[in-house]
C-alpha cells in the first residue's frame, strides 16, 4: 500500500501531467485551475492543496516541461552512431526537442508572462533551475571533447539562443528549409570556432 507521501507525490504528478497536456493541446489561454482540475479528475480542494494559484502551477509546469524536453533531446541524440559528428548530433537533437509541442508549450508560457507579472515572477524563479538542467543536457549532447574547448561556453550559450529563435520562428514558415539552412550555417560557425582554440 502506498504511503501518504507517495500518494501526495502521485497526485502532484497527475496534476502536472494533466496541466502539461492541456497546455500543449489548447494553449495557455485554456490553462485555468478549473480546466486542470477537470482534466486531472480531482476535486477542487485536492488541486488547490498542491497549487493554490495558476502562477504556482505554471512554475511547477516549467520543470515538468524541461524534463520532457530533456528526455526528447537525449532520445534524439541516441539515434546517432557513437562516432557521429558531435556538432551535428547536438544541433539536430536540440532542434528536434525544441520544435516538439512540449517545447512550444514552454515558449508559450514565457510569451504569456510578458503581460502577466505574477506568472513572470514565478517563471523567473523556475527558470534558474531549468537553465542549469538545459546546460547539463547541452553539454552531454556536445560531448566531453567539445565541452573541454576554451570557447565552448560561448558556443553553448549562442547555440541555445540560435536554436530557440529558429524554433520560435518555425510557425511563420511553410517548410523546414529556412531552419535547415540556419542549422547548417550555425554548424559551420561552430566548427570554425572549434578549429581555432587560441582566439578568445
Amino acid at each position: 500500500m502506498a504511503t501518504r507521501e507517495e500518494q501526495k507525490q502521485a497526485t502532484r504528478a497527475r496534476i502536472l501531467d494533466a496541466a502539461t497536456d492541456l497546455l500543449v493541446r489548447r494553449g495557455y489561454s485554456a490553462l485555468t485551475t478549473v480546466a486542470v482540475q477537470e482534466a486531472a479528475g480531482l476535486s477542487r480542494g485536492a488541486l488547490l492543496h498542491h497549487f493554490p494559484t495558476i502562477a504556482e502551477l505554471s512554475k511547477a509546469l516549467v520543470q515538468n516541461l524541461v524534463q520532457r524536453n530533456e528526455q526528447a533531446a537525449l532520445a534524439a541524440a541516441a539515434r546517432f552512431d557513437t562516432d557521429a559528428d558531435p556538432v551535428d548530433r547536438a544541433l539536430t537533437a536540440l532542434y528536434e526537442s525544441m520544435t516538439r509541442p512540449v517545447a512550444q508549450a514552454e515558449m508559450e508560457l514565457w510569451a504569456a508572462a510578458r503581460t502577466d507579472p505574477d506568472l513572470a515572477a514565478a517563471l523567473q524563479h523556475a527558470e534558474r533551475a531549468a537553465g542549469r538542467d538545459l546546460v547539463r543536457v547541452v553539454d552531454e549532447l556536445f560531448g566531453p571533447e567539445v565541452v573541454a574547448h576554451p570557447r565552448y561556453p560561448v558556443i553553448r550559450d549562442l547555440t541555445i539562443t540560435v536554436l530557440r529563435g529558429t524554433a520560435a520562428g518555425r510557425a511563420l514558415h511553410t517548410s523546414e528549409n529556412s531552419a535547415h539552412t540556419t542549422l547548417r550555417e550555425w554548424a559551420a560557425i561552430v566548427r570554425t570556432l572549434l578549429a581555432d582554440p587560441m582566439r578568445r
